[in-house]
């Protein structure tokens, strides 16, 4: 019997994915451990790997098209195979058909509800008014309900939309490509009656998996998460001078400052481990290990991959590996395994001149630190001006997890080892 290849959960926290590529296409033959497509989740676009051989006999979900996890996606089987009655198998055949065919919509004003396939709508939320009147071009165009509402949102003609669900129909993926490549309406002019000024439309974004999952965790963690903030202006002098000194004696070994601060707040989370906890709902829970996480930006978003049991490393191996993973995350080779598990966040924006700002708590941690850049400053020493080196840092806490004098002390604790470095190494 035909084989259904389902869409698989590729990291912990997925719940839907994209197919951002197929590497076969209907027809192909197929080997075991053979990357059949690039699948994008809520963490990166990884190649998904086949764990069956045999003949491609259907290809389900489209490109671009968003589906839930255990989705069929394709159908394997011998050639000739009859894969509609393997797809009407798969779960009742609700999620595995293609779109149907085609038919007559009643003549109301009342939107239908979307298709099993398309990403399904609240029934609590009442239908948004189309922002365009659809023509008796666009009645006649063989569309789902929901890619008809969205092309009325956005202003877009369906008739000048290119469909490529089943029979040329057009589905959700390709009004969201029109969308995406100015689709939706041409500049105008408007004048105040004393000059004439262009005019663009605004552009809806298609999300990535990463942008969805970034907006609805931060908005969790915004609205559950009870923050406080601390902040504290640090003495980089200690820092730089070492800093210096590392490049002359190891010339073959690159430590960041951000290398220092990751190395810092291990230490000082293993002398506070009361910072190094969460929430889990019902009580405190003080997390065994220190992973420190770092926050790198990619193009879809940020990911935070972790230095795993942070406290027990070298300053040296701290650095190789934050540059090894700085370096594959951006170049999305990261496993999922390497994307998650951190205790702890460190939040680095000094690098873009960013002297201070609030970060918020990554759920699953109780508290994150913000970086700023270094700055030249005056500082006062014994009563005289003299050159200073200053960084400040915010501590962003889960009151449910400290208080305030809890975050205090680490601070201060943080501060000794990145105002005498050399204390860290030893």
């Amino acid at each position: 019997m035909a084989t259904i290849v389902e869409l698989p959960r590729l990291s912990d926290t997925m719940e839907e994915g994209v197919i951002a590529k197929w590497h076969i296409a209907e027809g192909d033959k197929v080997k075991r451990g053979q990357v059949i497509a690039d699948i994008e989740t809520d963490k990166a676009t990884m190649e998904y790997e086949s764990f069956d051989a045999g003949t491609v006999l259907k290809i389900v979900a489209s490109e671009g098209d968003t589906h839930p996890i255990g989705t069929p996606i394709a159908v394997l089987g011998k050639p000739g195979e009859d894969f509609e009655e393997a797809l009407a198998g798969a779960g009742g055949g609700s999620k595995a058909k293609a779109e149907p065919e085609p038919q007559e919509e009643p003549e109301s004003t009342e939107e239908p509800e979307p298709e099993s396939t398309e990403e399904p709508e609240s029934t609590q939320e009442p239908e948004p008014e189309p922002a365009a009147p659809s023509s008796d071009a666009d009645d006649r165009v063989a569309a789902s309900p929901l890619a008809r509402r969205l092309a009325h949102e956005a202003g877009i003609a369906l008739s000048t939309i290119e469909g490529s669900g089943p029979h040329g129909r057009v589905i959700k993926a390709d009004v969201d490509a029109a969308i995406e490549g100015g689709g939706g309406g041409g500049t105008g002019t408007v004048s105040d009656g004393e000059r004439t000024f262009v005019t663009r439309p605004d552009t809806p974004m298609k999300l990535s998996q990463m942008r969805k999952t970034i907006a609805r965790r931060m908005g969790e963690s915004n609205a559950e998460i009870p923050h406080f903030y601390l902040t504290i202006d640090l003495d980089m002098a200690g820092a730089v001078a070492m800093r210096t000194q590392l490049k002359a004696a190891l010339p073959d070994v690159k430590i960041s400052y951000n290398d220092m601060v990751i190395l810092a707040v291990a230490k000082a989370l293993q002398k506070h481990p009361e910072v190094n906890a969460y929430w889990d709902g019902k009580t405190i829970v003080r997390r065994g290990d220190i992973h420190v996480g770092m926050a790198v930006a990619v193009d879809e978003g940020l990911i935070v991959p972790p230095v795993r049991h942070t406290e027990q490393r070298t300053l040296s191996e701290v650095a190789g590996i934050t540059r090894s993973l700085g370096t594959r995350a951006r170049d999305k080779k990261l496993p999922p395994d390497e994307m998650t598990g951190s205790t702890f966040t460190v939040s680095n924006l000094g690098m873009f001149g960013i002297e201070q700002f609030l970060a918020v708590i990554n759920p699953g941690e109780g508290a994150i630190l913000a970086v700023g850049a270094i700055r030249d400053e005056a500082v006062v020493v014994d009563g005289a001006l003299q050159p200073g080196k200053r960084m400040r840092v915010n501590l962003a806490c889960d009151h449910r997890v400290m208080d305030g004098a809890v975050g205090a002390q680490f601070l201060v604790t943080l501060r000794g080892y990145l105002e005498q470095p050399l204390a860290m190494l030893a």
